[in-house]
């Protein structure tokens, strides 16, 4: 039975009494991790700590580049973790998409634009979210995903043994010379990784009622290569939308996030091919191969509370930041530049061995 939320008692009820709340509200039908508590707050779930560690990181960030995003009123602790939120009034733009026409999708490109560009005056020569590092990018994720704060020459390894991969048993059969070199570098990024939301799909973006875009689901954000902006504005499936309905779409993503089209097709690609064959890249790391040094370490993680832990990255451990919203030593932003504080890399030692050939996509 669904219970009554207080709206003016939010920062009164214990942990528990929020829990009883929000396991007797519904979750929203497109987001079954968020709940519904009033029409002015949402509760929204996260596995552990560091899930939450870094989407608050990501959204403080945002806010310091002079972004809006959703305000968090409180965290509750328990199995797993939620954080309330203001609920943004507005319309979900994969809602009011189809009602737009060409003048008013032009003018929201445009909008989004400012945003994207703001994001990426922040940089950064380590991947990953901010605090913690893990890379869980979806274009990363085979069975052995990538180290904290993994670099250029990471990043390229990893994606050119999957633009190269030649089938499950073509793999098997490598002797361990062919393992040791990359038989066709296609990526060969050698910049600094941007910040990136990473999920600016129109299900992400609200619509308010003065026609300006509030951006929301911040938790896969962290500094990534530019093109992932872009290649993540496809991740979703259009349901029902006409054909103009993606022309619009298409010109927004080119407008707003630049033309990356090669390189969407690329990741496309490679997220196709390990989300077949996600144990592949074992036969390279066995041989030491060129993509060996790019994975991240496995650890096993201790239970607190004697119970299973669930687990979405191994082996990076939690950042220094603390989840009660303590962030000012997220990045010391100077002339619109991030400068992280570089971190030591497993396997360092093989960085001489990164792609740094002519690649088709740098």
């Amino acid at each position: 039975m669904e219970s009554k939320f207080d709206d003016a008692k939010l920062l009164s009820y214990t942990d528990s009494e929020l829990y009883d709340h929000i396991n007797s509200h519904p979750s929203l039908p497109e987001f079954s991790n968020v709940v519904s508590l009033s029409p002015k707050y949402l509760a929204k779930g996260y596995e552990n700590g560091d899930m939450v560690e870094d989407a608050l990181s990501a959204m403080k960030f945002a806010s310091q580049l002079g972004i809006q995003v959703p305000h968090i009123e409180r965290i509750v602790h328990g199995h797993g973790v939620y954080c309330i939120m203001d609920r943004i009034p507005g319309t979900r733009l994969d809602i009011a998409w189809h009602d737009l026409g060409w003048l008013a999708s032009l003018r929201l490109a445009f909008q989004l634009r400012r945003v994207v560009q703001r994001m990426r005056s922040a940089t950064s020569t380590s991947s990953g979210p901010i605090p913690t590092g893990k890379c869980t990018s979806y274009f990363f994720d085979d069975k052995f995903g990538l180290p904290a704060r993994a670099k250029c020459h990471h990043v390229n390894a990893f994606l050119n043994f999957w633009a190269n991969f030649p089938g499950f048993l073509n793999e098997k059969r490598k002797t361990p010379a062919e393992h040791a070199t990359c038989p066709r570098p296609v990526f060969s990024y050698n910049r600094p990784f941007v910040f990136t939301h990473h999920d600016l799909a129109p299900r992400n973006m609200i619509l308010d009622s003065e026609g300006q875009l509030q951006i929301i689901d911040w938790d896969e954000a962290g500094f990534y290569p530019e093109s992932f902006e872009y290649a993540g504005m496809h991740n979703f499936i259009p349901r029902g939308w006409t054909q103009p309905a993606l022309w619009r779409w298409k010109m927004l993503a080119w407008i707003a996030g630049g033309f990356y089209d090669k390189e969407c097709r690329w990741l496309k690609r490679i997220r196709c091919m390990f989300t077949h064959f996600r144990m592949a890249r074992a036969f390279n790391l066995r041989a030491d191969g060129y993509a060996a040094f790019s994975k991240r370490p496995f650890k096993e993680r201790p239970s607190t509370d004697g119970q299973r832990q669930p687990q979405t990255k191994e082996g990076s451990s939690a950042g220094n930041l603390a989840v009660n919203g303590s962030l000012s030593t997220i990045a010391n932003i100077s002339h619109g530049v991030t400068h992280l504080p570089l971190q030591s890399v497993a396997h360092e030692a093989y960085a001489s061995s990164s792609v740094d050939g002519e690649g088709l996509v740098s």
